[in-house]
């Protein structure tokens, strides 16, 4: 079992997984075309201060930055207050980072409240226009300075939306220099561009749909997690747990991948979730749900709507989704719109969507591994054909006739095997003969979509090891 104190995501692990790195790449690459772009976040990512990590990361990168400072004057104010201490668990079973100071759950958790409205802004605070100027040094109307200005330069004018209190004057600001760029006529290379990070009400309501496509990309926290970011944070944690003195048997290791990729498929873009059962769960399917309920006691909400097929293959979360995207209960991930198990788990057809779940990972390890063995199950039969590698092949694998040889026992089943062995076409000793047994009911059980039970998979592994 590994602790999970050693298997805590620390920031560099987070940031450098392909799925973010990907994402942010895809932002850098719109600004560097002269496009300003419009960053939606969900409102978890925001409260608990992950938003402010990946917009830091992204300005890392980028040259000539002003950013504007919040209402209240420093960088470090945050409308929704500071993100939760390293030794905080604000969520059930949802463990902090420990060198950075904020909780990452990757969102996928209970439901949690709308952030409160920021308070307003006391009398005589600067409105986001003159922020904006004071931070050019300018004195006139910034807007106008940065498309006609003399000096010709082209920032990119960062604004975090959620420490603003005023979503329409943001809205009028950006339709604002959009329009000013497009009247202009200015070349991607001398825009000026403005990155808003926000949330969905951070803005006014139609403020997507009034951008100029070709001025502006809107880019979505959707889609962003994908299996290689959980695999790798899966596979780092067991290194993390792993002892330098194990012995690793072919046997062990089969249960090892089948462990890996059951973690993989169960938890899906809930990262915190498989980092953390992989530190929890010994691999046996009948411990999987009290180690799931150890790792996160399910929130009790109610689950988010049903999601059509192309929800996920969407640029944003469709309307319906959007409640429960902004809380960090659901995500697109691989292709398919994922809710993390805790909160289905404990419901009617819980136990059958976690059957699935392990169905699918034990499919994507095994069924290679049971083809490998019926080919080598098949390198035997022309030796052990009663009479024949032509007979063989004319009776089980062209049964029309005519074009039967020793060649085309290559494609026979495992069931065609199986057959010509009990119609004693076919000559195996004791080893040989529950070796294929075995493979023909596991590789059938797969096939009617059933994972296999904990005994199952021991017999299987022995089975392909023996």
């Amino acid at each position: 079992m590994i602790d999970d104190a050693a298997v805590r995501p620390t920031a560099a692990d987070l940031l450098r997984l392909p799925g973010p790195r990907r994402h942010l790449a895809r932002v850098a690459a719109d600004l560097a075309s002269g496009l300003g772009c419009l960053w939606l976040l969900p409102g978890h990512e925001v409260e608990r201060g992950r938003a402010d990590l990946y917009l830091d990361r992204l300005l890392a990168d980028l040259d000539d930055v002003v950013e504007v400072p919040g209402p209240g004057g420093g960088r470090a104010a945050r409308a929704d207050g500071p993100a939760e201490r390293a030794d905080e668990e604000p969520w059930p079973g949802v463990y902090a980072f420990g060198d950075v100071g904020f909780d990452y759950d990757d969102g996928l958790g209970g439901w949690t409240a709308p952030a409160a409205p920021a308070p307003a802004p006391p009398l005589g605070t600067p409105s986001l226009t003159e922020r904006l100027a004071g931070q050019l040094g300018l004195v006139g109307d910034p807007v106008e300075e940065l498309v006609d200005g003399a000096d010709r330069r082209a920032p990119v004018v960062i604004v975090r939306a959620w420490r603003e209190d005023d979503p329409v004057a943001l809205s009028r600001l950006m339709r604002r220099l959009q329009a000013a760029v497009k009247n202009a006529g200015l070349p991607p290379a001398r825009r000026p561009r403005l990155l808003v990070a926000a949330r969905p009400e951070d803005l006014a309501p139609d403020a997507p749909e009034a951008l100029d496509p070709g001025l502006c990309a809107v880019h979505w926290w959707w889609s962003v997690w994908g299996r290689l970011d959980t695999a790798t944070l899966v596979a780092e944690a067991e290194a993390d747990g792993r002892s330098a003195h194990g012995r690793h048997t072919a046997g062990k290791r089969i249960l090892a991948a089948v462990r890996h990729e059951t973690v993989v498929e169960v938890c899906g873009p809930d990262l915190p979730l498989a980092a953390r059962l992989t530190g929890r769960w010994n691999g046996r399917t009948d411990d999987l749900v009290p180690a799931l309920t150890a790792c996160r006691p399910a929130a009790g909400a109610a689950p988010p709507p049903a999601a059509n097929a192309a929800a996920a293959y969407a640029p944003s979360p469709e309307p319906s989704l959007r409640p429960a995207w902004q809380a960090g209960l659901l995500d697109s991930w691989e292709g398919q719109v994922r809710c993390s198990p805790v909160e289905w788990l404990a419901g009617a057809d819980g136990r059958d969507r976690l059957d699935k779940l392990v169905w699918q990972a034990q499919n994507r390890v095994l069924l290679p591994l049971i083809d490998d063995a019926r080919a080598r199950l098949v390198a035997l039969l022309p030796q052990a054909a009663a009479r024949g590698a032509r007979h063989l092949a004319a009776t089980y694998v062209d049964r029309d006739g005519g074009r039967g040889g020793p060649a085309d026992l290559a494609s026979m089943e495992l069931g065609d095997i199986w057959t010509a062995v009990r119609r004693r076409d076919v000559r195996f000793g004791t080893a040989q003969y529950n070796r294929l047994s075995t493979l023909r009911t596991s590789r059938n059980k797969l096939a009617h979509r059933r994972p296999l039970t904990d005994r199952e998979l021991g017999d299987l592994v022995d089975a392909l090891t023996g």
